[in-house]
Parts: C-alpha cells; structure tokens; sequence
C-alpha cells in the first residue's frame, strides 16, 4: 500500500477531494474563508502536491501566516460578497469573524458583551477570478467558508464564465444560495455533515467519487495525531534519562498509536528510544 496521505481538514473535506482529483498532479483552486495555512486547511495538502491557486481571508492576523506560508499563491487579505466595498464583521473569544452576529452569540456562544466588530474591505467572486485567475486556467475545486456569507459570495460570481469543476459550501441556510448554483449548471454530489458538495454538470462523470463518505480505505492520516507524535519526540529528547517520567511518555505514544493504526510504525521508531 502506498504511503496515506496527511489530512489537514478539519471534515477531512481534502480526504474526498483528494479521492476526485487523485489522478491530476497540478491543479488550481479557490479558497474563500482560508483561515490558516495549515491548521484546519483546505488545501494544504493540494499545495504540497504542488498546486497552487488563490487563497481570501479578511483576519489580518491569520492571513500574515497565509502570506508567509503560501509563497506560490495568490493571498488576498478581504473579505468576499456580492459587491465591492466595506463589511462590518463580527467576533469575539472562540469565534471566527463573521456577518451574521446571531452566528456569533448564538453558535459560538460569546457573550454579546464581548462581541468586537471590525469594518473590512470586500470584493466579488467574479472580480477575484477577473484579476487572478491565468487566461484559461481550469478552477478545479472552490471551498466557501465565510461563517453566513456564503449567500453573497455565491451571488457575487459568475457561474457562466468561470466555473470551478467542484464546488464545496459551508451549511449556513443553504435554501438562500443553493437554488442559484443548481440553476448554473450544477448538480449536487454529497453532504458530509458540515459541507454540501457541488459538480458543474460538464464533470457529471466525477459524481461516482462522491458516493461513499470518507473511510479506511482512502489510506489517510489526521495531521494532529502526526503533530502529537511530534510534540511527544520532542519532549523525550528534553526527557533524555529520566527514566520513569520517558516510560510516561511512551505509553502515551503507544495510547495515540492505538487510536489511529496507521501512525504506529512511527510511534514505535519514537518508543524504541526508551525501551
């Protein structure tokens, strides 16, 4: 079996993306609502193959680790609507920026006390792919993740001319925006739980890949166990010679070996250091 590739999603949402675009080595996406280049991302694992695309996160803060961490991709720090000019967003602790305040004392549960509001610039879909998007390039997937603005960013684009192959939303009142992508031509694929996955009606042929949910058998493993397994090597090495205190250490690799099998050859080259 060949080597399982490292998911980063936080649905594993690159897990079946990944199962659709298994045989394309290169390709191009949009990534509305980025977030982190690496925590809880989309595409990471599509940039490590060597793809590239466009990445939109209106968080300064978040996108300075876009902009140093995705140096092939084009970064825009703003926000996406169905027009050009300013947003006010919410947030506060526990709670990604978001237009709809309901979202963020409801959902994430801040205390409207410690709702923070900030003004931020937006533009549309159709002027992103407009200035960005290479003549002729194949948009192979876009993921909208805008925490109740999928309505807008969905009304801001132009399904006619630019047409990703696939195209995955958040559920956030899907009855709002999911009646004008169908009416563009596309046809639904597969709900997961946090996401509904579209397929422009020219890729039907792609449909099949969106019929079982994600499992054993697409050979993966989750990022944050790898991430633990390092965080623990780490500590062993700090640990060098205390005996009893490097025990604890590696049965608690052994513990996380257990939950996920497939991290158990390199759980194990960590324990054979204190055996």
């Amino acid at each position: 079996m060949s080597e399982p590739m490292v998911s980063y999603a936080l649905n594993h949402e690159d897990v079946l993306l990944h199962r659709v675009f298994r045989d394309r080595p290169v390709g191009f996406y949009i990534d509305a609502g980025a977030f982190d280049p690496v925590d809880h991302s989309v595409t990471k694992h599509f940039y490590d193959r060597g793809w590239g695309g466009i990445n939109i996160e209106p968080d300064s803060e978040v996108f300075g680790r876009l902009q140093a961490d995705r140096v092939r991709d084009v970064n825009l720090n703003v926000g996406v609507s169905d027009r050009v000019g300013e947003q006010t967003l919410f947030g506060g602790p526990g709670a990604h920026w978001s237009a709809d305040l309901s979202l963020v004392t409801g959902y994430f549960r801040v205390d409207p006390r410690d709702v923070v509001r900030v003004t931020v610039r937006v533009t549309t879909l159709a002027q992103v792919c407009e200035q960005h998007v290479p003549p002729g390039q194949t948009i192979d997937f876009l993921k909208v993740d805008v925490e109740g603005l999928e309505g807008a960013v969905i009304a801001g684009a132009d399904w006619s001319r630019w047409r990703p192959r696939v195209v995955l939303v958040e559920v956030n009142h899907p009855e709002t925006w999911e009646p004008r992508l169908l009416g563009s031509g596309y046809l639904f694929a597969a709900f997961d739980g946090v996401n509904r996955y579209y397929v422009r009606s020219e890729d039907a042929d792609l449909l099949p890949a969106f019929d079982a949910p994600v499992n054993v058998s697409d050979n993966y493993v989750i990022y944050n166990y790898i991430r633990a397994i390092n965080e623990l090597q780490d500590k062993l090495q700090d640990l060098a010679g205390l005996g009893p205190v490097s025990l604890g250490v590696a049965r608690r690799l052994r513990a996380l070996s257990a939950r996920h099998p497939r991290l158990a050859r390199l759980a194990k080259r960590v324990i054979r250091r204190v055996a």
